[in-house]
């Protein structure tokens, strides 16, 4: 899956209201000049996307984590 597909797995389950914040916020960043990174940063970036589970979660769950790692703290 490469990363426009798992965005949009992402925002296709989502609200239309966070769909449309969603889509703000690329239409913000396609006014950014570009920063060139390293490459071993993207890769890594890209890595850890792709590792996300999506749509394997509820909401309820992944507050549940939240709130796990915060209580560790």
């Amino acid at each position: 899956m490469n990363i426009a597909q798992t965005i949009y797995q992402h925002v296709k389950s989502m609200p239309m209201a966070k769909a449309i914040e969603v889509l703000h916020f690329v239409e913000f960043l396609e006014t950014k000049p570009d920063v060139i990174a390293k490459d071993n940063q993207n890769d890594e970036a890209l890595e850890f996307i792709q590792s996300l589970p999506v749509g394997q979660r509820s909401d309820t769950e992944i507050n549940n984590d939240f709130q796990a790692l915060r209580n560790d703290n």
